[in-house]
């Protein structure tokens, strides 16, 4: 009775249970490879270089100084003095003053056109200097221009002509 037990005890497999996965030796051994290429690649280009290993010059080795007789000389690059402002001619003021309103003056306005902002009324005869490029505004061109006490504006054109310096 011993000998029939033994033989089914040793039949038995347990159902849930999986075999371990066979090891694909090939790949293993090129991973290896691969890993200790890259270590020793990155040790290699982490490793200080040396300056007083030997230097080939044209065909001929050199030997380099001792590391305790090598003094660095610093030689400082001269700089240049800053170029010299070429003096451009200052543009003539343009000046022009207030006519052709039969006495009643004219309006310096805060941007080009009629309904701009009202900033205050010019006299006749009055000087102006053009600080500025005209714009069209309302079928008008219209002189942007600065008075005496520094307000800046912009004024219709047809009510302005120019004084000669």
């Amino acid at each position: 009775m011993g000998i029939a037990i033994t033989q089914v005890t040793s039949r038995l497999r347990y159902v849930n249970t999986t075999e371990p996965a066979p090891i694909h030796w090939p790949s293993a051994v090129i991973g290896l490879a691969l890993a200790v290429i890259v270590v020793v690649g990155v040790s290699w280009l982490a490793a200080p270089r040396r300056l007083d290993r030997p230097v080939a010059v044209a065909g001929v080795e050199a030997q380099a100084a001792p590391a305790a007789e090598v003094v660095p000389t610093v030689v400082p690059t001269p700089i240049p003095p800053p170029p010299t402002p070429i003096a451009e001619p200052t543009p003539a003021v343009e000046r022009v003053k207030v006519s052709g309103t039969a006495g009643a003056g004219v309006n310096l306005r805060a941007k080009a056109g009629e309904k701009g902002q009202r900033l205050k009324s010019m006299p006749e005869g009055a000087v102006l200097e053009i600080i500025g490029v005209d714009q069209t505004a309302d079928g008008l061109t219209w002189r942007n221009v600065r008075d005496a006490s520094g307000t800046t504006g912009w004024m219709a054109g047809r009510f302005l002509t120019r004084v000669q310096p």
